[in-house]
């Protein structure tokens, strides 16, 4: 049975296979929103902080999974079993259902969701972006999905859960039911493909992303635990 470490910026859950254990572990010290630049910066720290000894710890792949990746190129470098990143991981495998894909999310976090979309060259496949509120019920996030497609033309939707604006696995499955193109889950697919890593014997590349020459672990821990978000 395959171990696998979720870091999650906001509780949640998420289902696993049989044949793997999954673990999830809300990062500490994070900021109290995730709007800014400023906050993203701390998130990393937090995310890193919290993965940073999974191998140590037994586990043999990494998920981060929440769609703002924050902290997985960081983890990516001072581990060596897989790390893989819930947002990357959903825009690209959407590009495999269709040729353009839409993003639905929380609005405080829209804003990184946009981001991360021109850092990883996407920006082309990228029908557009709908928030909704963080609090918004299965009818308001129904809505915001439909005009991704009606309005936007995207062919597959990329529903990003956090801040507490997720919905159960069953909400997803009526979502899903209810729309006329694929949907996908970013932190669902995140356990399905880092069990395909496993599988298949693969992790990230060196080359990419190099070990820190002075690994600084503790430093990491500390600023962690300053208590930023309280």
């Amino acid at each position: 049975m395959s171990r696998i470490l979720m870091i999650l910026t906001e509780g949640r859950s998420v289902a696993a296979s049989a044949e793997t254990e999954l673990v999830t572990r809300l990062a500490e010290g994070l900021p109290k929103t995730l709007k800014s630049a400023h906050d993203w910066v701390l998130a990393d720290i937090a995310v890193l902080a919290a993965g940073q000894g999974a191998e140590k710890e037994g586990f043999e792949a990494v998920s981060v999974g929440n769609a703002g990746d924050f902290g997985a190129n960081a983890l990516r470098s001072v581990l060596d079993i897989p790390v893989v990143a819930a947002g990357r991981s959903a825009f690209h495998y959407a590009l495999t259902l269709g040729s353009s894909f839409g993003i639905l999310t929380p609005r405080p976090v829209a804003h990184r969701a946009k981001k991360l979309v021109q850092e990883y060259g996407l920006a082309a496949q990228c029908a557009g972006v709908r928030g909704f509120s963080p609090d918004a019920g299965e009818d308001e996030i129904a809505k915001a999905a439909e005009a991704l497609v009606a309005e936007d033309h995207a062919d597959v939707v990329v529903l990003d859960g956090g801040l507490g604006g997720g919905l159960d696995g069953d909400a997803v499955r009526r979502l899903a039911d209810r729309l006329p193109v694929p949907l996908v889950e970013p932190a669902s697919l995140s356990v399905e493909l880092a069990e395909s890593f496993l599988g298949l014997g693969l992790s990230q590349s060196r080359r990419t992303y190099p070990m820190p020459q002075v690994p600084k672990p503790e430093l990491v821990e500390l600023m962690a635990k300053t208590g930023w978000g309280a």
